[in-house]
């Protein structure tokens, strides 16, 4: 069992838990489902892929979700016998060593951080341009920024009070995004008729044809990637869901599946409803799902930025739960700030959720004027799809070690060598792609930012490690593989 120390019961960090046994599967389920948006991620997320990757898109949807199923099951493995809130931040730093885990943590933190304010870039504009449109309501040149702002308080309100009405919340709103999208698709593809074919899965219907158009399916797939992330982001509700050693995995399984044939389904609905010879014209539109449904539904088309509006709701609730959980689980182990693992009187890391609100307002206006939203939006886009890559290829690393290591019993070539393998060399090969030839500006600027982060966290581990060592320990006793089913686990001190 778990153990806390009287120092820590003293200052108050560790004596309070998050709420066990407090959400089922469904909501797990919908925590993995929401943070990947299926609505917003194929409205931008896949649309941002389509100046590269073209009508090849469903293609690049394809390997993603063999991917994404191959990591969801490394995942799994550890999750299973792993369950905490710290998710990532645990996984690795049981099997590879704390400072490793620290700095899986350090990145997963930056990535979620910024998936409230890339989201806040999609409510904003899609807001603004809904209620100018439908409701003749319009708050100016900067009515984006404002209704990003109301946008983000009312984001405040579902997190903080709670992960029950979060979770709640994120069941309905994702299961009204999926029904729409996939009455879409159907409407589509059944309107294409003769001009359904196979052309969406040959690399050389992409828009860069280097390698055989592979070049453009390649670079197009960091942006499916980050429409494909968040099926893990359930991974830090451990501490919160009942029997955790069964549903976290399965959730995380069943999402990167569901809505991965949800991407492919749709991505090809919508390049055989533009048309495939046709698909650079669809490049230029920033509302091309809702052009597709004036098409086939006329007036009843406003439905689709409505859709779009809840997606990127859920997806910002979701996201902020994860990366809220995550910090809680740095802060208790002080190798974060301590009062990040603050608990209010609904069980929930409160400190944790205004940081990641400042922090999501801040980082949605700052590039939305700088440049525009749609810029400020793929640039976020392409930073956050580099650190998700790399806790992915961590977390498969990871996998092989902690089995060999501490399962032998359950070990097996398939499951623990090559399942992690795979998704391993895929990655890398995307990874290569983002940097030659580099993106135009400012998404060049990705790079540079996202290595300035992994410094700034080397810099902090190596103080750590330093200072304080045994903050550090802590990081591998974030959980226990003997806690009673539905146990929190709760770092020993």
């Amino acid at each position: 069992m778990s153990t806390t120390s009287s120092s820590d019961k003293a200052s108050g960090t560790e004596q309070e838990k998050l709420r066990a046994n407090t959400i089922g599967l469904p909501g797990v389920l919908f925590q993995s489902i929401t943070t990947m948006a299926p609505a917003s991620g194929l409205a931008f997320s896949l649309g941002a892929a389509l100046p590269y990757a073209g009508a090849a898109l469903p293609l690049a949807a394809v390997i993603t979700l063999i991917i994404a199923v191959l990591i969801a099951l490394n995942i799994g493995a550890l999750a299973k016998h792993l369950p905490s809130a710290g998710g990532f931040f645990t996984y690795i730093g049981h099997t590879m060593g704390p400072q490793a885990g620290w700095m899986v943590g350090w990145l997963f933190d930056f990535a979620y951080l910024l998936i409230v304010p890339f989201q806040l870039l999609v409510l904003g504009p899609v807001a603004d341009s809904f209620a100018n449109q439908y409701l003749h309501l319009s708050f100016g040149p900067a009515g984006w920024a404002i209704w990003a702002v109301i946008f983000a308080i009312i984001i405040f309100g579902l997190t903080y009070f709670g992960i029950k009405v979060s979770a709640d919340v994120g069941v309905i709103l994702g299961a009204i995004e999926i029904v729409v999208f996939v009455v879409l698709s159907i409407w589509l593809i059944v309107a294409a008729g003769p001009h359904n074919s196979l052309a969406p899965f040959n690399p050389a219907s992409s828009l860069q044809h280097g390698l055989g158009g592979w070049q453009g399916v390649l670079f197009g797939m960091i942006f499916v990637v980050l429409a494909f992330a968040g099926f893990e982001s359930s991974a830090p509700l451990a501490e919160e869901a009942q029997d955790p050693r069964r549903t976290v995995p399965r959730a995380i399984v069943l999402a990167a599946t569901g809505i991965g044939i949800f991407y492919v389904f749709c991505s090809y609905a919508g390049v055989v409803g533009w048309g495939v010879d046709n698909i650079a014209k669809y490049t230029g539109d920033l509302n091309g799902w809702t052009t597709l449904a004036n098409r086939v539904w006329g007036p009843v088309s406003l439905i689709i930025p409505l859709a779009i509006l809840n997606s990127a709701l859920a997806n910002s609730n979701a996201a902020v739960n994860a990366v809220t959980r995550v910090l809680y689980a740095m802060g208790r182990t002080k190798t974060l700030p301590a009062p990040l693992a603050h608990l209010n009187r609904y069980q929930t890391p409160d400190v944790a959720v205004i940081l990641t609100m400042v922090i999501a307002v801040v980082f949605a206006l700052l590039p939305g004027f700088l440049y525009d939203p749609n810029t400020g939006f793929a640039l976020l886009g392409t930073i956050v799809g580099l650190p998700i890559i790399f806790v992915y290829l961590a977390t498969c690393a990871a996998v092989p070690i902690y089995y060999l290591r501490e399962r032998r019993d359950e070990f097996t070539v398939l499951r623990h060598i090559i399942v992690p393998v795979i998704p391993i060399i895929v990655l890398l090969i995307v990874l290569v792609f983002q940097f030659n030839p580099l993106p135009p500006a400012p998404l060049n600027m990705a790079g540079p930012i996202f290595v300035l982060w992994f410094v700034i966290g080397l810099v902090i581990v190596f103080l750590l490690s330093k200072n304080s060592p045994e903050a550090l320990s802590r990081i591998t006793k974030l959980h226990t593989d003997d806690v009673e089913e539905g146990e929190p686990a709760v770092a020993e001190a």
